[in-house]
Formats: structure tokens, sequence, C-alpha cells
């Protein structure tokens, strides 16, 4: 059996490991292997699920939604670098939402603004070219992705 040395995990982290272990009647070890093995069931099951999504043939639905989003991408890491963000964030991509047309007024009628999402944000100086999209980010427009397709 292969051996995981895991180094430099956050205090809280770890006591949250440790209370669920001891919720559970496990070791620390047993805990862990448990946790990782339910987080990788579940993130296969997700995976599958985008890749058959992404793997059927374009409807124009589909091909509409894949233009807007790199759309919607690519103006979100304008924003982000205009406001000196490391990363596109949700919040980046919220920005850029509320510019299109068709999307501002369902946004604006659950409440989410311009002033509200920047308010949000911490700004620092521009920065120049591409801002990587965070996981975060991908996952909220993975999760679009499939919703959109009833997946």
């Amino acid at each position: 059996m292969a051996t995981l040395h895991v180094r430099n995990v956050p205090d809280d982290l770890y006591e949250e490991l440790r209370a669920a272990a001891d919720a559970d009647r496990r070791s620390i070890g047993a805990e862990t292997i448990s946790l990782l093995r339910g987080a990788l069931t579940q993130r296969n099951t997700w995976y599958a699920g985008v890749r058959r999504a992404v793997a059927a043939p374009r409807s124009p639905f589909l091909q509409r939604f894949a233009e807007s989003a790199k759309d919607l991408v690519l103006r979100a890491q304008v924003l982000a670098g205009e406001l000196g963000a490391s990363e596109v964030t949700p919040a980046h991509v919220l920005l850029a939402m509320l510019e299109d047309d068709v999307l501002r007024p369902t946004l604006v009628g659950r409440g989410i603004t311009v002033e509200s999402v920047r308010a949000a944000l911490v700004v620092g100086e521009p920065r120049e070219g591409p801002v990587p999209v965070s996981a975060e980010s991908r996952q909220m427009l993975e999760r679009a992705l499939l919703a959109s397709l009833d997946v």
C-alpha cells in the first residue's frame, strides 16, 4: 500500500478532520482515505457527465452557449486585469454578465448589481495580459453548462 504524507495542513482543517474521525470512530488516516475516496468518486461521476455533455453533437443552443461563455470569460479576464486581480473569480464573471443586455435584467431582478459586486472585490494595480481563470470560476461555468443541458 502506498504512503501519502501531507504537510502544512491548516490547524482548523486538521481539527475538523480529527473531529470527523472521532465521530466516525476511525483513525485520522482511515478518515482521510474515506474522504478522498468519496470526493474522487463524486468528482469522477461529475466529470463523466461533463464529458458526455461536451461530446454530444452540438445543437444550435449549445453552440451559442459555448460562444457566449467564451466571450463572457474573455470579458471577465479583461475586467479582472483592470481591477488588478491575480485570477478571474466568480465575481468577475458576474461583472461580465452584468454587461450583457440579456443577462443583466435577471441578475438585477435577483438583487445582483454592478455596485454590489464591485463592493465585494479587492481592487489593485491593473495587470497586463490574460488573467488565469480560478478553479471556482471554471466549476461555476461547467455547472451552468450542465444545468443548461439538464445533465
